[in-house]
């Protein structure tokens, strides 16, 4: 694992910030973040930014990466899968900082994309989740429209050659078809997983969930992940959820970073840390989270930390 820090002058800031990113008017720099361009080496697979606001987290996360322009071009349709199934506020981290998301759908426009919608299956009432999350009103502020997966003429069939256990699904058809994807997980403790991240946010574009849990969820998890790999991945660790997961209410802790970067099972081996292990007492290691086991079996990222470029950052 090679890991960075950056700090930067402002001049080194204002010689690559230009080609770095694509950001709309509104959205504000910050001078302390260093740039990607040729000069300062080689892409990030994994970047953690830490310390700033969300929006400055964001930006700080997707530089190294390469700039939101690195995945998003001109005319193209995002979807952002969101998490927004249980009708908690923000502050209990059961949902998507609405800060966070209103920042990623501007920078997406910002890079060109012509429409951006948001997605998550609800588990609670679709309108009380939306609106008690305050994600409905984030995402249309932003010019996004957001929609909830609770009517079956939303979803496709789909085959997974490449499922071990899990060999057909119901797919949400605007996820299969979007010219982007973009997974966009928070972190929590879950009863069932240990955790919840990006791989296992992928549930949340499928009809019957209720299903994987009775066949094998850790083997599921990863053979959803075959069906449509994201395009980039933008952990939302601003505030996550450590008790009680994945509806809460539960103990929540404040960690006030951003871990992204394209390939999910990489960003799922990082963010893992943020949780302890309670039989050990210690942050997990990728290797003792099933579900990131069975899909870097499945050839869809890589878990090995030492095999990454990681790169850490400091928003402000």
């Amino acid at each position: 694992m090679t890991i960075f820090t950056s700090k930067l002058t402002r001049r080194q800031f204002i010689k690559g910030a230009a080609a770095a990113l694509a950001l709309p008017k509104s959205f504000s720099l910050n001078p302390m973040v260093k740039p990607f361009t040729p000069e300062t080496g080689e892409l990030s697979d994994v970047v953690v930014a830490s310390r700033g606001t969300p929006g400055q987290l964001l930006q700080a996360a997707m530089v190294p990466l390469g700039g939101m322009g690195r995945f998003v071009k001109k005319g193209q349709r995002v979807v952002i899968k969101a998490n927004f199934a249980w009708a908690r506020t923000p502050e209990q981290a059961c949902t998507n900082n609405p800060e966070l998301l209103d920042a990623l759908i501007k920078m997406v426009y910002g890079a060109g994309a012509k429409k951006v919608a948001v997605w998550d299956h609800t588990c609670d009432n679709y309108q009380f989740c939306l609106n008690r999350s305050g994600l409905k009103k984030a995402a249309q502020n932003a010019g996004a429209e957001i929609f909830s997966g609770h009517g079956l003429n939303v979803y496709q069939d789909v085959s997974l050659p490449k499922g071990k256990k899990l060999k057909t699904a119901r797919f949400i058809k605007d996820a299969l078809e979007t010219d982007v994807l973009i997974n966009f997980p928070l972190p929590k403790q879950h009863f069932a997983t240990e955790v919840t991240l990006g791989l296992k946010n992928m549930m949340g574009l499928t009809w019957d969930m209720e299903l994987l849990h009775k066949i094998d969820l850790h083997q599921c998890i990863a053979d959803i992940s075959t069906i449509r790999k994201p395009d980039l991945v933008v952990v939302d660790a601003v505030r996550i959820l450590t008790t009680n997961g994945p509806k809460g209410p539960g103990k929540t802790e404040d960690p006030g970073q951003v871990i992204a970067g394209p390939d999910v099972v990489a960003v799922d081996a990082a963010a893992v840390s943020l949780f302890k292990n309670p039989r050990t007492g210690k942050p997990y290691l990728p290797g003792e989270i099933q579900f990131i086991k069975n899909a870097f079996a499945l050839g869809l990222g890589e878990i090995d930390l030492q095999k990454v470029r990681l790169k850490k950052v400091l928003a402000a």
